[in-house]
């Protein structure tokens, strides 16, 4: 069945939106981990140790939050 170009252009922009949700939803995981690790660097829990610490700026260095 041939498509027609309104149909390529209805999925294309179904696909870009889909790309604009996904970059949101990174961009609001990267700051909830921005903002909890402040909080454990600020309070320093016992159990927060240097393992947890280097997890968490790895992950924030490649969101490019850090």
């Amino acid at each position: 069945m041939l498509r027609t170009a309104h149909e390529h252009s209805s999925q294309f922009a179904s696909q870009i939106d889909v790309e604009a949700e996904n970059r949101i939803d990174h961009q609001r995981l990267a700051d909830a981990l921005a903002d909890l690790h402040q909080l454990l660097e600020e309070y320093a829990p016992s159990w927060y140790t240097q393992e947890h610490h280097e997890k968490v700026e790895s992950a924030l260095q490649l969101s490019g939050k850090l």
